[in-house]
């Protein structure tokens, strides 16, 4: 649970407009230095795979869950570029009605956020665990910063119904925390096997835990 498919209309719009702001100055910072052509092509590749991932409904009881690929888009591209490709897919995605467009800031900030906190905890983990434990840790601790953040802004749109929907809050919490921590579980499983498959075919994809690698990766 970390993209918000809300349709436009629904969120007030202080909410969606600070995001759409916070979201646009991010996206200028990040793309103040490209790198060279092949890092481009790399992460149109993995941002195809994210957005493909995003598209497919994973039926859970009466819910649907929408894997999102944040933990490995920001291990893999590192923070900048991580951002910058979460941000155009969930650009694409409110095109094909999975969210609307007054809420593309606030997903790329969602997912943007979980992403970076991936891609600093893998490069830490990596000098201790494997390539595959580092990103499953990883991807756990980002999927779960945006699970928090995802929640925080469900709660501030539902609070400002007033009264009746401050009410509301905690039968939202009841439904929503055992699909977050399912979807954490979900999230971890596949970044675990992506970083399985990546470690046997093309380790080099893989940032080596070392600051000084960190910093020429992303």
């Amino acid at each position: 649970m970390a993209h918000l498919h809300i349709p436009d209309g629904v969120l007030p719009i202080g909410l969606w407009a600070a995001g759409w702001a916070v979201a646009a100055v991010a996206l200028v910072l990040t793309s103040l230095r490209q790198g060279p052509p092949q890092l481009i092509a790399f992460r149109g590749a993995i941002g195809a795979l994210a957005l493909a991932a995003m598209a497919v409904e994973l039926p859970l009881g009466p819910f649907e869950y929408h894997l999102t690929l944040a933990g490995p888009v920001g291990v893999l591209l590192g923070v900048a570029g991580g951002y910058q490709v979460l941000f155009i897919a969930t650009a694409v995605l409110a095109f094909v009605g999975h969210g609307g467009f007054t809420v593309i800031g606030l997903n790329a900030l969602v997912l943007g956020g979980g992403a970076a906190a991936a891609r600093v905890v893998f490069v830490a983990a990596r000098r201790r665990f494997s390539a595959p434990a580092a990103m499953a840790v990883a991807t756990a601790v980002g999927q779960a910063l945006a699970g928090v953040m995802w929640l925080a802004l469900v709660g501030l749109a539902v609070r400002s119904g007033g009264a009746a929907g401050a009410a509301r809050l905690p039968a939202l919490a009841t439904i929503a925390l055992p699909l977050w921590a399912l979807g954490v579980a979900l999230e971890t499983l596949v970044a675990h096997g992506i970083a399985s498959f990546l470690a046997r075919v093309r380790p080099d994809l893989l940032p080596a835990g070392e600051p000084e690698r960190e910093a020429e990766a992303a």
